[in-house]
């Protein structure tokens, strides 16, 4: 799966994004203090969620992806909608190495999954989850058209503030976005 926005690229994982990943994402403390469990992972533990992301993209057609910046195809972090622990709500999710934090990516990208769950996938209802004092991801939620539903302690053994859009009441932005293939 390839989809394209103005500044990037997300795609589908393979097993040689392992390296990039685990230097922009897990590995990073940094970038982890707001991702399930709030502490870096080793190579191994970042090898589980990039199996566990292609598995579930064999599984719903949808999953993490791999995000790439368009301009040197460099890999920068995830993005993508999953199931959250094997339940049954599809959740919008989103992480970005620190030098590409807080340059509009992050909102590039989750906008392009969210028209990936509702043009593509059919969904009808896409869930964000943040901890409370993530304000940054929180804002973000927000921006994207996301309403804030309450607290919940249903998913990662944590409390979160949760976030919802239903199809109806979502609007396609009209950045770029381009489906290259699925």
């Amino acid at each position: 799966m390839i989809i394209e926005t103005e500044n990037l690229r997300l795609r589908s994982f393979v097993p040689d994004d392992l390296d990039a990943y685990f230097i922009q994402v897990y590995g990073d403390a940094e970038v982890m203090r707001y991702i399930s469990g709030g502490q870096a992972r080793n190579r191994e533990r970042t090898d589980d969620v990039l199996q566990f992301a292609m598995r579930h993209e064999k599984t719903y057609g949808f999953s993490l992806w791999a995000l790439l910046n368009r301009a040197d195809n460099q890999f920068i972090g995830h993005c993508g909608l999953i199931h959250p622990q094997d339940k049954p709500e599809v959740e919008l999710v989103c992480a970005l190495g620190k030098d590409y934090q807080k340059q509009g990516l992050g909102p590039e990208s989750a906008s392009a999954a969210l028209r990936y769950g509702f043009e593509n996938a059919h969904l009808e209802r896409i869930i964000g989850l943040a901890y409370p004092e993530n304000v940054g991801s929180r804002k973000g939620m927000e921006k994207l058209g996301m309403s804030y539903v309450g607290m919940t302690e249903v998913y990662y053994n944590a409390t979160l503030t949760l976030y919802e859009l239903k199809r109806a009441d979502w609007r396609p932005s009209s950045a770029h976005y381009r489906l290259i293939s699925e």
